[in-house]
């Protein structure tokens, strides 16, 4: 999951994406990250249901354990049948506007039937104006996970700056994730916008090997539009961490300053960069003075530490929206609040995302990212990271879709020689009623 590279931005008004609501003259009520709960590529649209079965291809599942050569399992490529449900869309009043993306799956295997299971993922965003000049924003997201390539995270309905999701994690192992959000701005005069709020996020995974997450979040931003395209703001964000069933916690301070310019009806580019400073307590192994050495018997111990680290953030972003189609880039670098293996990490991060609807027949959709990420202190392992994903849907007959996905991912670990590749493919026929072809990423 991304982090803090302008986090604070989450509920900026005129630095990040807004949610437009008819005759509403007030304070923008902002939407954080890419693009709010119920968006798809291009325009925004109305509430959207739909129900499919497919053919499964797993391969390169990593599950928590190892087997008789003392490698971690792998249970080679595994067929089977899916089924999903799910809904998007957003609704739209007067004053307000409801966000909704869900998607629910349950799957089985001809073989290794063990490894059958379901997926679920809620994310919800509602915005109102609550005066001429103040808005407010909340929103939530919360789910169950089996699948870190493919699954419910491969859709891109996820706004990739909630803390509390799993998006990165490394095993086969289910996880169980909830954030809630809420944010106020203010609008000060024709052009200054104060922005304030807070979250809490947690995640549990099933297996007692990987660790957990509690989180709480606090921030604020002030911002100016300069001219009717461009905007410039400044940000501060903290936020704290601790990590069930181990010795680990952190604290982070950030503030970064940004840059939004619309260069025309299509194009949106937004640069941001500040600093971190992150304070992270852990436990590490130490090696053990001879002398206690002898009297004990072991040549090593563990030992409390505390390491505080000023790193850079960076943002760039550039993103295009149209009727049909939209294509988004970003680059990010900050920190992350853990993977279940790592605890507190630096991290580094970048995708490139493209949507096409042809408002007729068929839709499509491309996805390709890179994600690094270094523990501090002790946990100084490093997870590296490269993917992809497809989506093509063809709509043949009245409310039925082909629809086929591809979604590949390699992890590397750059301490240890582990390298390993993942990979999912579906096709079968989805349902979904209305004028348009379903857009499902």
């Amino acid at each position: 999951m991304f982090l803090t590279i302008i986090l604070a931005l989450i509920a900026g008004g005129v630095m990040q994406g807004q949610i437009a609501t008819p005759g509403y003259g007030g304070p923008a009520v902002s939407s954080r990250g890419l693009r709010g709960a119920g968006a798809r590529g291009g325009e925004p649209t109305n509430i959207r249901v739909y129900g499919s079965v497919r053919g499964v291809a797993d391969d390169g599942f990593m599950g928590v354990g190892l087997d008789q050569n003392g490698n971690i399992t792998d249970p080679g490529t595994l067929f089977g049948v899916e089924a999903n449900v799910g809904a998007y869309g957003t609704r739209e009043w007067k004053k307000s506007r409801l966000g909704l993306d869900y998607q629910g799956s349950y799957r089985h295997y001809t073989s290794k039937t063990y490894y059958d299971g379901s997926d679920h993922m809620l994310s919800l965003d509602y915005g109102a104006q609550i005066t001429r000049r103040t808005g407010a924003i909340f929103k939530v997201v919360a789910g169950t996970s089996t699948l870190p390539v493919g699954g419910v995270f491969s859709y891109g309905s996820l706004d990739p700056f909630f803390l509390g999701v799993p998006i990165n994690d490394v095993f086969n192992n289910r996880s169980y994730f909830l954030e809630a959000m809420g944010a106020y701005t203010v609008q000060i005069g024709a052009r200054n916008s104060l922005n304030v709020g807070g979250s809490g996020f947690a995640v549990r995974r099933q297996s007692k090997v990987l660790v957990g997450v509690n989180g709480q979040r606090a921030f604020s931003e002030f911002s100016r539009q300069v001219t009717r395209r461009t905007a410039v703001g400044v940000s501060y964000q903290y936020f704290h961490v601790d990590y069930p069933r181990v010795f680990g916690e952190g604290d982070v301070n950030s503030v970064s300053l940004t840059l939004r310019r619309i260069l025309n009806r299509y194009w949106t580019i937004t640069l941001g960069g500040g600093g971190m400073k992150t304070d992270f307590a852990g436990v590490r192994q130490v090696t053990l003075d001879p002398v206690i050495q002898e009297l004990l018997g072991q040549t090593t111990g563990r030992e409390a530490f505390n390491a505080v680290n000023y790193i850079p953030m960076i943002q760039a972003m550039i993103d295009r929206r149209s009727k049909h189609n939209g294509i988004s880039l970003m680059y990010t670098r900050g920190a992350s609040p853990g993977n279940g293996v790592l605890l507190l990490s630096r991290m580094e991060s970048a995708s490139v995302n493209y949507t096409y609807n042809s408002g007729d027949r068929w839709s499509a959709s491309t996805t390709a990212s890179y994600y690094n990420t270094t523990g501090f202190g002790s946990y100084s392992g490093t997870f590296a990271s490269f993917g992809g994903g497809a989506m093509f849907n063809y709509r043949f007959w009245r409310d039925l879709s082909f629809t086929a996905t591809a979604d590949v991912r390699r992890l590397n670990v750059t301490t240890s020689s582990f390298r390993r590749v993942g990979s999912r493919i579906t096709a079968g026929v989805t349902y979904s009623p209305g004028a348009i072809p379903i857009s499902l990423r």
